[in-house]
């Protein structure tokens, strides 16, 4: 697993198995796939989580996904991720 912070010590980006997930503070904001899909939720946090969804995406509003959604999506390709990683 590797660790990369972003412009800010509270945005960073994991690096775990076959996807990356981007952090804003604890939360898992965003993450690529193993297809290399970026998949980022709406924000439903605060300004700054706001600023980390646009380090990530740079600002693109328009292909953010409903939280709901982002939430269940992530849970898929983790588990799917783990599971190729560790052949579970």
């Amino acid at each position: 697993m590797t660790t990369k912070y972003l412009n800010t010590t509270k945005s960073l980006r994991v690096e775990h198995g076959l996807i990356d997930t981007y952090y804003s503070y604890a939360t898992p904001v965003a993450f690529r796939s193993h297809d290399g899909k970026l998949h980022v939720s709406e924000n439903v946090w605060s300004r700054t989580t706001g600023k980390h969804l646009t380090q990530i995406d740079g600002g693109d509003k328009k292909s953010r996904i409903p939280h709901d959604q982002f939430v269940k999506l992530y849970k898929e390709f983790f588990n799917d991720a783990y599971e190729r990683t560790y052949n579970v």
